[in-house]
């Protein structure tokens, strides 16, 4: 792949990075040699080499019950300059739950966060899976509280599936299968450009410019390993990172498309549905051939998953199922 091709025939694209669920999940494997500090530390010294400042870091928080030394990523993140904000206690979608108790999800990380959410310029929240209800109701009673909280609803305008990297590259890593951990990677870095090129090409036939984009990325193993390389492709193929406060100014992210999203879509996709234009957003292939690597009993993406969700139900009351697919994500 050509990683210095211009972005777009526009001029430089300009990025606002933040980073999901710093601590992973109940049930997300953990190579050896690794942990969220670790984790951590490798994804800001690739922002502070690249001129990323005041990432926000929206995470999850049920892992600390078990591990409260977890917390002290936070402190890392912020003595940093970067921020914290809310994703909830649990991280199960609002299209699993009622909005009551997803909004006590949402106050139950504040209690645990506050400490450094209150060092932010921005109080922000970002909705699991950036679904924001399956029924209007849930919307406007989430919505609301949100707005009574001070909280700003951060989406999600790019993002290249890489949550999914997560049990292959455990696998690869635990088979000490160096070839394929490098193959890995590259297709990981390959990916994320990849998938920038196609939204952000998207952005254009749906707002004939380019809007400021939010971009995603979880803090997993693999993202701290190629995090740095991920951001020299951008920066030579002309992105600009900028701060999150430029990037929700824009109408794209600064307005909710008005739609419902039971599928796993970002805002991009969204707003295309919304005005009539078609788009691409099929996961890339890379995605299948990861799960060729190391097949053992248990340790597929789809079991990993299954065990990552398992306590949703008795601890939330979360009827967890799969998402449709939009046309725009079908092969």
């Amino acid at each position: 792949m050509n990683h210095a091709m211009p972005m777009s025939p526009l001029g430089p694209v300009k990025m606002a990075i933040t980073v999901d669920d710093l601590f992973l999940f109940h049930g997300s494997p953990m190579p050896q040699g690794y942990d969220s500090h670790i984790t951590a530390r490798g994804l800001t010294k690739a922002f502070k080499s690249h001129g990323a400042k005041g990432v926000y870091a929206f995470s999850n928080t049920a892992p600390t019950e078990n591990n409260t030394d977890l917390l002290r990523v936070f402190d890392h993140w912020v003595e940093e300059g970067h921020h914290v904000a809310n994703h909830t206690h649990h991280h199960a979608s609002l299209n699993w739950v009622d909005a009551k108790s997803y909004i006590g999800d949402i106050e139950r990380s504040a209690e645990i966060i506050e400490p450094w959410i209150a060092k932010a310029p921005k109080r922000c929240f970002r909705y699991c899976m950036d679904m924001w209800g399956d029924t209007q109701e849930k919307l406007e009673a989430v919505s609301a509280y949100l707005k009574s909280a001070a909280y700003t609803p951060v989406p999600i305008s790019v993002g290249f599936h890489d949550a999914r990297f997560v049990a292959s590259y455990w696998r690869t890593l635990k088979a000490d299968d160096k070839e394929g951990a490098a193959w890995m990677r590259r297709g990981y870095i390959d990916a994320a450009l990849h998938e920038l090129r196609l939204h952000c090409a998207s952005a254009r036939a749906v707002f004939g410019r380019d809007p400021v984009h939010i971009w995603l990325i979880h803090g997993t193993p693999i993202a701290s390993d190629c995090l740095g390389e991920i951001l020299d492709a951008f920066q030579a193929a002309g992105v600009e990172f900028v701060s999150l406060d430029e990037a929700l100014a824009d109408p794209m992210n600064a307005d909710v498309p008005p739609r419902l999203s039971p599928e796993f879509l970002h805002q991009v996709e969204k707003w295309a549905i919304v005005k009539g234009v078609p788009v691409d957003d099929r996961p890339p292939s890379i995605l299948a051939d990861i799960e060729k690597l190391h097949p053992a009993p248990g340790e597929s993406g789809a079991e990993v998953f299954r065990r990552m969700t398992s306590q949703l139900p008795g601890r939330l009351g979360a009827t967890v199922m799969p998402f449709p697919l939009a046309d725009c994500q079908r092969g």
